[in-house]
């Protein structure tokens, strides 16, 4: 068992959780494993009405550094609000119950939070999705950034760096490690409705209230992407969501002295933001557009056809990276014009792993046709869009 000294514990680890039974044992399993013992976790049940609270339960039979909470669901924000409230450590991470970290993942947060004296410390992370992993960074160079480097680098480009949309600061809550009296300035006063963004919400103003951080390019948290996750569902309520999620940052950002340069990107934000709830209104409306509706984002697909449709589907899955593209097929692939786009055969279906099989073609007859050698291969129907 893993024992405790209540009184140098420095960090509380957060877990919000709902409805994560199939994860949560990997979750919990790594963050036992950690080479830094001083740290109290937190696993906020949010009225989840599967197994999760059973395996939280179990975990914290065995382990007297878990303290499990269970409420009624409120929602992300709400629970990380309710751990924070009972976090007894300086310094406060989060991590989410699907994702999990590596052993020093804590070590070398608290490490560089002391050893500079920071009021934050930032890494990247890796997206984890069914077939590929990918390292993902924040844009500017790792060190420790004195206030004067932040006003003058980090605030004009944290929130969107450039192109199309890129983040500067990575806005994700997990990936830190917070003082727990900032985290409560930034918590003061939110909406705990918005579920969309909700970690950006919290993120940049933070950011904004610190006077020396720490950027490092340490990769020790896995970031899982699946299909039931919040990054693959959209709400009925979104667009909802993201004026709230606009009201709350443009009015901590009118109250910084930075102002100017922080609208504009909370304007590229947003437009990112309405993007997520319709990239096809993004796309050039003579154009045959991708059936971003009925394909969750970040799903695997395979592409069939590479006709006029089948490219403009293509262009727009390489232009928006809305999702995965396992394999471009068509029937007629060995002709050297498609070979050179790296199009294949559709035999390759039976060998790949997907979420969905997008037949790219203007002839309804003709898809039907397409969709009938798919169900003969063994795709099932409702992996055919």
């Amino acid at each position: 068992m893993l024992q405790m000294n209540k009184n140098k514990v420095k960090i509380t680890v957060i877990i919000p959780i709902y409805n994560a039974e199939e994860y949560i044992a990997q979750c919990l399993e790594s963050l036992m494993r950690q080479t830094y013992r001083d740290f109290e976790l937190i696993i906020v049940n949010d009225g989840s009405t599967d197994k999760s609270a059973e395996i939280c339960n179990r975990f914290a039979g065995q382990y007297e550094n878990i303290n499990v909470m269970h409420k009624h669901n409120g929602g992300l924000i709400s629970a990380r609000i309710s751990g924070l409230q009972k976090a007894s450590g300086q310094y406060i991470a989060f991590v989410d119950a699907d994702d999990w970290v590596d052993q020093d993942f804590l070590e070398l947060l608290v490490t560089w939070m002391e050893s500079e004296q920071s009021d934050i410390v930032m890494m990247g992370c890796i997206k984890e999705e069914k077939n590929t992993s990918e390292k993902m960074y924040n844009r500017f160079e790792k060190g420790v950034y004195e206030r004067e480097n932040l006003e003058k680098n980090v605030f004009p480009q944290m929130l969107h760096f450039q192109g199309f949309y890129e983040f500067g600061i990575l806005p994700f809550m997990w990936n830190k490690l917070y003082k727990k009296e900032l985290l409560l300035e930034c918590y003061d006063g939110i909406d705990t409705d918005i579920y969309d963004g909700e970690d950006a919400a919290v993120v940049f103003p933070y950011l904004l209230h610190t006077y020396r951080a720490v950027i490092c390019d340490d990769v020790m948290y896995h970031y899982r992407i699946h299909g039931t996750s919040m990054t693959a569902r959209k709400k009925q309520d979104y667009y909802a969501n993201v004026a709230k999620l606009y009201l709350h940052l443009y009015k901590r950002f009118m109250q910084s002295e930075y102002q100017g340069c922080l609208l504009k990107q909370l304007d590229q934000y947003m437009r990112r933001m309405i993007w997520n709830g319709n990239p096809g209104s993004f796309i050039d409306t003579d154009e045959n557009v991708f059936p971003f509706d009925k394909v969750f984002k970040g799903a695997s697909i395979i592409l069939y056809a590479a006709g006029n449709v089948g490219r403009r589907y293509h262009a727009q899955i390489q232009k928006t990276g809305y999702c995965c593209l396992m394999a471009w097929v068509d029937q007629n692939w060995e002709q050297e014009e498609l070979q050179q786009l790296g199009v294949e055969s559709p035999d390759v279906i039976e060998e790949r792993d997907f979420d969905y099989v997008v037949i790219a073609v203007e002839k309804l007859e003709t898809a039907r046709q397409v969709k009938a050698l798919l169900l003969a291969k063994g795709v099932v129907d409702s992996k055919i869009i």
